[in-house]
């Protein structure tokens, strides 16, 4: 089975620049050693680890000569591997040559279908404890939003200063938002003229 981490990144190029997109990650690569390959073959068959040592250190050296004579090695029910020598394009025939035209030789290993049966049928699974979602901002209050805290701030909260002659409000509203927006005072254009001619009340 192969468990896997759910990462995110921000996208640097592409349709999703600057996106936060999200991938899983295998947690930890499984290897099946040298040395746990040689012991199941020595309880699968009658050859003893030092045959079984041998038979691999020979297998070795006859796809290495393989390679290096340029053939392809076929190796029954695992596969067969094969050199691939990439060209570039040149703009004249004489421009093709061996140091200039070809490049590094790669060797490519096709697995034969009951490997490829092998690999489709492996146990797949995604941990999603370890998810991290990002954070996201508070957005602003709304014009509306706003409006409404100053009509509560008006209708709970008077005046600082004693009414004028006219019986208005003369001070700025004292601690307006203080419940609601976390402001300790606040200006509002009108404010005086608006609570006299309410009738509004002074402390």
């Amino acid at each position: 089975m192969i468990e896997f981490d759910i990462k995110s990144k921000v996208q640097p190029i592409g349709t999703r620049k600057g996106q936060t997109v999200y991938f899983a990650q295998p947690k930890t690569q499984q290897y099946f050693t040298n040395k746990m390959l040689i012991e199941r073959i020595v309880r699968e068959t009658s050859l003893s680890e030092g045959d079984v040592k041998n038979a691999l250190i020979s297998l070795s050296n006859v796809v290495c000569e393989a390679m290096t004579l340029g053939m392809s090695v076929d190796l029954a029910e695992l596969g067969s591997f094969r050199l691939v020598v990439p060209s570039k394009m040149m703009d004249t025939p004489e421009e093709v040559t061996v140091a200039d035209a070809l490049k590094t030789p790669k060797i490519v290993f096709t697995p034969k279908q009951k490997m490829r049966d092998a690999a489709n049928s492996v146990e797949l699974s995604i941990d999603r404890s370890t998810v991290r979602l990002p954070r996201v901002a508070a957005l602003p209050p709304s014009r509306a939003t706003t409006r409404r805290k100053i009509r509560w701030a008006k209708a709970e909260i008077g005046c600082s200063r004693p009414a004028s002659a006219q019986g208005g409000c003369t001070g700025r509203p004292r601690n307006a938002l203080n419940k609601w927006g976390g402001v300790k005072s606040i200006w509002m254009p009108g404010y005086k003229r608006r609570l006299a001619a309410s009738g509004g009340t002074n402390e």
